[in-house]
């Protein structure tokens, strides 16, 4: 079957990138169930119709998560109805008893939020690997009765499923398979981006290294066109070379104008950088080297050499203008802590109060806004702490006991505030407060 349309390639990249996602799956199951969750590496199989089977899961529990953005196509996840429970019985803190264990719409609900979790990381991890987003929908979870209705229903339209299998370990309550099943077009859309079906690039061909240019002439004979194209700064043309005896160096001689004569162009095809005809302010005298030519390496030094010059003097000139700026700022500096401004300072007219007309009668109507403010008053007769499960058990008759005993004063609380205690009394069928001590700490 072509193996069964999938590479060595492709089935290695299916494994990696399941087991990344897989890997944040772990890490959010562990955050739900506050218990350390173990993944391990999946193992990528392609079966056909009738290769697949579950017979280690029954009786079997399946969860579809569908794609809805990003990838297209659904995961089934299958795991054991023992799992499920184990799974469901964490999430409540409680023990169920095997017998008594049943999908009901409440245990369905949990380990459709325990696989919403999962998937969710591991549709995150999908985002960030393939840089794009990745959405699923909620998860639904069905009882696998018949396998043959699992394979009719998704074995439909595929003749392989991409099967693969890991083990999920929760703390040292349960280790068990997983089984994720997926159709090949899904498998496929997951590598897609790393796989092309030409795998192999064609290898690019070595780059020639261009040749080196020719070091000068030997003691050719230029024309007087090749002369004229020298001195406006075109490209030195290749003379033909005759073998001539090495010679001593010649002194450097300046040129006479115009015109060059044969020891000066022997001089100018020797290595000397500037092109131009040689100016007398400046002259540019090259060391000859022992054949009485310059090579490339030291033009090139010589170079480096004049732009290392340019580049201290330049920065010798921006010191000493900063050294400049600083000198006059600090004479201006000094010259004002020499001269400090002179600042007036008057003090600001204040109102005596004692003198103020009608302050006590404001104050008294103050007073009478303040003490129209309604208050809360409420009572305590005791608290208790419970927990989660033990308020989950409540129902009609529950009984529950506080940290007061009978007879004990209460707490008269007003805007959450306790400033007195007293008896319980009963007024014309109403409860109320009899104070005996006044909280004078809590008054002001």
């Amino acid at each position: 079957m072509d193996s069964k349309n999938f590479s060595a390639f492709e089935i290695d990249a299916i494994g990696e990138i399941l087991n990344i996602s897989l890997g944040a799956s772990a890490t959010a199951v562990s955050t739900m169930l506050n218990a350390r969750v173990d993944i391990t590496t999946p193992v990528v199989r392609v079966l056909a119709r009738d290769e697949f089977e579950i017979s280690n899961l029954e009786p079997a529990v399946g969860v579809e998560i569908t794609y809805t953005a990003g990838l297209s196509g659904s995961n089934i996840m299958l795991l054991k109805k023992h799992d499920v429970k184990i799974i469901v019985d964490m999430m409540m803190g409680m023990t169920t008893p095997e017998e008594d264990f049943e999908l009901n719409e409440l245990n369905i609900s949990a380990i459709c939020e325990v696989m919403n979790q999962m998937m969710g990381a591991s549709a995150t991890a999908l985002s960030e690997f393939l840089s794009k987003a990745v959405n699923i929908s909620t998860p639904s979870s069905f009882e696998i009765g018949d396998l043959n209705d699992f394979k009719k229903k998704y074995y439909d339209k595929n003749e392989v499923m991409v099967v693969v299998g890991f083990t999920l370990k929760i703390a040292d309550q349960m280790e068990s398979e997983f089984i994720n099943v997926m159709p090949p077009s899904l498998a496929k859309e997951l590598v897609g981006g790393f796989f092309t079906p030409d795998s192999q690039e064609s290898q690019p061909e070595p780059v020639k290294e261009p040749e080196k240019p020719a070091a000068g002439s030997g003691g050719g004979v230029l024309s007087q066109a090749d002369i004229e194209k020298l001195l406006s700064g075109g490209t030195t043309p290749e003379p033909k070379v005759e073998p001539q005896p090495v010679e001593k160096p010649q002194p450097v001689q300046e040129s006479s104008g115009g015109v060059l004569s044969q020891a000066e162009i022997e001089k100018l095809l020797a290595g000397t950088q500037n092109t131009e005809p040689p100016k007398v302010e400046q002259p540019l005298t090259a060391v000859p080297t022992a054949g009485g030519q310059m090579s490339g390496a030291d033009q090139t030094n010589m170079q480096n050499l004049m732009n290392q010059l340019q580049m201290q003097q330049q920065m010798m000139n921006q010191m000493q203008q900063m050294i400049s700026q600083l000198q006059g700022g600090a004479q201006d500096v000094t010259k004002e802590i020499q001269d400090p401004k002179t600042i007036n300072v008057k003090p600001i007219p204040q109102k005596n109060l004692k003198d103020s007309v009608g302050n006590y009668e404001e104050q008294e109507e103050n007073r009478e806004l303040i003490m129209g403010v309604p208050l809360e008053v409420s009572v305590e007769i005791g608290r208790t702490r419970k927990l989660v499960k033990d308020i989950l058990e409540f129902t009609k008759g529950s009984l529950v006991v506080l940290d007061k005993l009978a007879g004990d004063q209460v707490d008269l609380y007003v805007n959450g505030r306790c400033i007195a205690k007293g008896d319980v009394v009963v007024i014309d069928d109403n409860f109320g407060i009899r104070i005996t001590e006044i909280v004078k700490g809590n008054i002001q």
